[in-house]
């Protein structure tokens, strides 16, 4: 049985693990949180999961669906109308019962059903390829104690920074390092949060007064579209993006809080402070990238991947990077098509030179 190594524990992480536990792969994931999801990951909100940052599915995410399919849960995705702020028409947006921690749920529980294994608080430091072809990769734990793991393909779902990063025992070209490590990203800062009152009916607003300081790109109001949960209050989200050299980035959650929040009311003066319930902030280091590559980067030596969202790009895109989860889903599937293609091609040159040897 083939060893796969997936580091992180995002949805394309689970994805790839989902399948190739599935295919007979011993697949072990290691992720550096200490709860699963990346970008999708979740928390509690009254009796509810809601995202810590703001997501929908569109009728085009074809690689989504067909996922919601495979797992039997595609009859869980409710549509509602959505009201773009500027903009004259709707259109329908999708949303799991129970939010996108049924998703990333179900896929942890097909992994271990499987045999798959999933470990948190593991930060990779190194990977390195051995004499023998495998490969080696180590961890650093919370408690400073080390882990390694050795495996015959790596799959690598952070940013192509980060892993270039932990890739100095890799035989890398100069050349493909220098692709990876100049794909370049924005930082996201984003606020939500549990409001009494929502002051407007718009799904999404992305257009501010001019006049006013507003240091985030978008206000997405989650319960204006997807009515009222189990949340003990309507959401909210304040999403920005900006560099880690913004001074804003190296602020306290408090003082960022309090810098949205006050861009906030010059957008809707009626609302006040006495009108949030809760808060919570999250930051992104590498969330969005700015521009594809020109070539596929996605296979930079041998049996070791990179699904990253930055090296989604394909003939019918914008060539404008949007994180979205359809394409990231797509690329996994795409990665898990290849390495099962792999072995069956080195099973079967096996046994040609087994029945030659005979």
């Amino acid at each position: 049985m083939k060893k796969v190594c997936i580091i992180g524990a995002g949805l394309s992480g689970l994805v790839c693990g989902m399948r190739l536990a599935k295919a007979g792969f011993e697949v072990v994931i290691l992720e550096e949180l200490t709860s699963p999801g990346g970008l999708m990951a979740s928390t509690h909100m009254g009796s509810e999961y809601i995202e810590l940052l703001p997501h929908h599915i569109r009728r085009t995410d074809k690689a989504l669906h067909s996922l919601s399919r495979e797992l039997g849960i595609d009859n869980k995705i409710k549509w509602y109308d959505a009201f773009w702020y500027g903009r004259a028409s709707r259109k329908k947006v999708g949303y799991f019962d129970g939010g996108f921690a049924t998703l990333i749920n179900l896929l942890i529980q097909n992994i271990t059903d499987h045999g798959g294994r999933i470990f948190y608080s593991m930060s990779v430091s190194e990977i390195t390829r051995k004499d023998d072809g495998t490969y080696l990769t180590s961890c650093v734990l919370s408690d400073s104690r080390k882990y390694e793991t050795e495996s015959d393909y790596i799959i690598f779902t952070g940013s192509c920074r980060t892993f270039v990063n932990v890739s100095h025992g890799l035989p890398l070209t100069m050349n493909m390092r220098d692709q990876l490590m100049n794909i370049t990203y924005h930082s996201r800062i984003c606020l939500m949060m549990l409001m009494k009152k929502i002051p407007s009916d718009a799904y999404i607003q992305l257009k501010f007064p001019s006049n006013k300081d507003i240091p985030f790109a978008r206000i997405v109001n989650h319960s204006a579209c997807f009515q009222d949960r189990n949340y003990g209050g309507q959401i909210v989200y304040l999403v920005g993006k900006c560099q880690i050299s913004d001074p804003l980035w190296v602020e306290s959650d408090q003082k960022i809080m309090e810098n949205y929040f006050r861009a906030y009311r010059s957008v809707y003066p009626a609302i006040k402070k006495s009108d949030v319930k809760s808060w919570r902030l999250t930051k992104v280091r590498y969330a969005v990238s700015e521009q594809f590559p020109e070539t596929d980067l996605s296979e930079p030596i041998d049996n070791v991947f990179v699904c990253s969202s930055a090296l989604t790009n394909n003939e019918s895109s914008s060539g404008v990077p949007e994180n979205r989860m359809d394409r990231i889903t797509a690329l996994a599937g795409e990665i898990c098509t290849r390495i099962i293609s792999k072995e069956k091609m080195n099973s079967e040159h096996k046994e040609e030179i087994v029945i030659t040897a005979i």
